[in-house]
C-alpha cells in the first residue's frame, strides 16, 4: 500500500506526498476546485500533498492517519 484511496473516481495519492490531513471544511472548497474540478459530495477530510494541492477525501481524518502511520512505520529504512 504505497498510495491511498480517497473514495472518489479512483483517486488516490502516494504516501509519500501527503504533508497533511484536515477536516473538511467549506471554506476549502476553493481548493478542492482547483485541484479535483468540483468539490464532490460526501468529503470528510482533504489532504494536503507537498506540491499544495488540496484533495477530498470520504474517509474519516482519523482512519487516513492511521492508514498513513502504518504505512510510515512499515516503510522506515533499517
Amino acid at each position: 500500500m504505497d498510495t491511498i484511496w480517497l473514495g472518489y473516481n479512483g483517486l488516490s495519492v502516494p504516501c509519500t506526498d501527503v504533508a497533511a490531513v484536515l477536516h473538511y471544511q467549506p471554506a476549502l472548497n476553493g481548493r478542492i476546485a482547483r485541484a479535483f474540478g468540483a468539490v464532490p459530495p460526501g468529503i470528510r477530510a482533504v489532504i494536503v500533498t507537498g506540491d499544495e494541492s488540496y484533495w477530498p477525501s470520504r474517509w474519516e481524518v482519523e482512519w487516513i492517519r492511521r492508514r498513513l502511520a502504518a504505512w510510515r512505520a512499515a516503510n522506515i529504512p533499517g
